[in-house]
């Protein structure tokens, strides 16, 4: 009995001494609270405002090979300006072809080297849009939408001999131009030789197409210091662009291209067939409905979009784009579309900003003189 009574006397001491020490350390902690100061998070002006090794990591797929966005490089073509001066007679001249069309016909300097047109309109109407020249430097092995030419020899002579293009003869080209005295004194000027050939007017229109290059852009400043040359809405794009949007897959690099070979699903013609792309150019059936990837350098002033000029606004495809490529409009997938092709689900306001990025790419286009033809 007496062991019981001080059990209980024990344990009722204990419970008192508990309770002293709780309300005492309530009291304690009121009276001397803890204040944890949170670190301050970086905007996402400051987070891209450093090299852009140090920018938020892009969300890149599998098996990708990275290349991060870049200023635009110096043109790397170091072309004899006699042998640019006369690649620049014959791009602008139709006796280059048949009489009827030019080079410039399809590729307007005054309209960043496009025509405007759903597809190009030469001596007929072909089934492909008309791709920018700018930057057409990097291209070489990589040219057309498929990628058929591996030069630019290979590339402009298709476009002259092409009944549905400028209709001409590049093996006729020679005799008919060396008849021309001022074509003789460009030639000599190019070569210290009067004898044309093929392969010397070629090479001369494959220069001057060289020299066609694109200016520094508000991206290009930004790039390389200037942290306040996007606004807000553009580096919100920027970001969308490298992470949510996944757009830097397959536009990465200073032109803003992979240069590889993908099928986005629209493979339908403005003539109701099929176009078959970059297995035009390889037999590969995995090459199905593939075209190459174009650089975004002055996009938002080439419109329409995509190889059959199907798509008539940047802000129709950003939306098309962020859904997974829908076919609309009875386009259909020739071939199996590209694994990159994945809805992401943008807001219409992401989208607006991605809009917004991309405009930082435009660059103010040179002035080009026509020629004085011979």
């Amino acid at each position: 009995m007496i062991i019981i009574n001080q059990t209980k006397l024990f344990i009722v001491f204990a419970l008192a001494t508990i309770m002293v020490y709780s309300c005492s350390k309530g009291k304690a902690t009121i009276e001397e609270p803890t204040i944890v100061v949170p670190s301050p998070e970086e905007t996402l002006r400051q987070q891209y405002s450093k090299s852009v090794t140090q920018w938020p990591s892009a969300a890149w797929y599998n098996n990708i090979k990275v290349r991060e966005l870049a200023a635009i490089p110096e043109n790397s073509s170091k072309d004899k300006a006699e042998l640019v001066a006369l690649g620049k007679a014959l791009f602008f001249d139709p006796r280059t072809g048949n009489g009827m069309k030019t080079c410039a016909s399809c590729h307007n300097p005054d309209t960043y080297w496009i025509d405007q047109k759903t597809t190009a309109d030469g001596i007929a109407l072909h089934h492909r849009n008309t791709p920018s020249m700018e930057n057409v430097w990097y291209l070489e092995g990589k040219l057309f939408h498929d990628g058929r030419a591996k030069t630019y020899r290979e590339q402009i002579a298709e476009a002259i001999n092409s009944p549905i293009e400028m209709g001409g003869n590049t093996t006729a080209l020679p005799a008919k131009l060396q008849a021309i005295p001022g074509y003789l004194r460009l030639y000599e000027a190019a070569y210290s030789s009067q004898t044309m050939t093929v392969e010397g007017l070629l090479d001369a229109i494959a220069a001057y197409s060289r020299s066609i290059s694109s200016g520094e852009t508000a991206f290009d400043r930004f790039i390389k210091g200037d942290y306040q040359a996007l606004n807000d809405a553009q580096l919100e794009g920027l970001h969308l662009f490298r992470t949510k949007g996944k757009c830097i897959n397959c536009h990465n690099g200073a032109f803003f291209t992979d240069l590889d070979f993908h099928n986005l699903g629209y493979a339908v013609t403005s003539k109701g067939a099929l176009d078959n792309g970059r297995f035009e150019a390889t037999g590969l059936e995995t090459d199905k409905g593939k075209f190459r990837t174009p650089g975004l350098r002055n996009v938002v002033h080439t419109a329409p979009y995509l190889h059959n000029g199907s798509i008539a606004s940047l802000s129709e495809l950003i939306n098309l784009l962020s859904q997974g490529m829908p076919q609309k409009s009875g386009q259909q997938i020739n071939g199996t579309l590209s694994p990159h092709i994945q809805n992401v689900r943008l807001s219409s306001k992401e989208q607006e900003n991605i809009v917004a990025f991309l405009e930082s790419l435009s660059s103010v286009p040179t002035k080009t003189e026509r020629p004085v033809l011979p």
